[in-house]
């Protein structure tokens, strides 16, 4: 059997109520992303294996097959790219937020979701969608904060249509615009969908290459925006006295 020609797995709902309830006491808690992931998938990995096929780009990538954590995990180069590269930045965000670009593949396997690796297209799609997640972070402008996790996601379905996604942006920013009382909160997580839904798509670009361009003209490149609304809750909360980190690269 192939994880290209494998049934859809059935929704299981009860396993996603509980991997959402663990994510309102822990937004941190990585692990329960993928646990609710893998269970309100259902046939969406196929819908995009199918986009990956028909796109000149995504014919590209599978073709070469090349394991971006490789180049993820070279930390020395990536230290060494001048200031201001994609690379260089991804760098800083992960060595100031304390992450790893393998820290991801073990919170992946620690939740029992990792497939198999027996050579398929959808393999090597679901590596490359947990590969990139803080590379969304750098290229959108989000950061670690609770918004900024919220915002990433909604600017990334676009892009993966991980339907986990789609409902923790939903939820979250439900949740963070009581919580937070500032105004702004809704508007910066529907940017953020927004502006992932104009950018090209990021999952077949070459990112290894990517890594060596200047941020500020990638993003002009690739038609990410701004995230102009999410900056301003920022610095709202700013006012208020409370702590805000800097997001990566804006």
């Amino acid at each position: 059997m192939s994880l290209d020609t494998d049934p859809p797995t059935p929704i299981q709902p009860l396993v996603a109520l509980r991997a959402l309830l663990a994510l309102r006491r822990d937004p941190q808690d990585t692990r329960q992303v993928f646990i609710l992931g893998e269970a309100i998938k259902g046939k969406s990995p196929f819908t995009l294996l199918n986009r990956f096929r028909r796109d000149p780009m995504g014919q590209e990538r599978l073709r070469e097959r090349r394991k971006l954590i490789d180049t993820l995990q070279r930390t020395d180069w990536l230290a060494s790219l001048p200031e201001g590269t994609l690379g260089r930045t991804y760098h800083a965000f992960l060595a100031e937020e304390n992450l790893s670009a393998q820290g991801l593949v073990e919170v992946s396997m620690a939740s029992g979701m990792t497939m198999p690796d027996d050579g398929s297209d959808r393999h090597f799609i679901g590596r490359q969608l947990r590969d990139m997640h803080d590379l969304f972070h750098v290229l959108s402008g989000y950061g670690r904060d609770e918004l900024g996790e919220v915002c990433v996601l909604a600017f990334s379905y676009p892009h993966q249509g991980t339907r986990s996604f789609a409902l923790i942006a939903t939820l979250g920013a439900l949740h963070l615009s009581r919580r937070l009382k500032v105004s702004g909160v809704l508007g910066a997580v529907w940017q953020a969908w927004r502006q992932g839904r104009a950018a090209s798509w990021l999952l077949v670009q070459p990112m290894e290459s990517l890594l060596v361009q200047d941020l500020t003209r990638l993003r002009q490149q690739l038609n990410i925006a701004r995230p102009t609304r999410y900056l301003a809750v920022l610095a709202r909360l700013s006012a208020k006295g409370h702590a805000v980190a800097r997001p990566p690269g804006v």
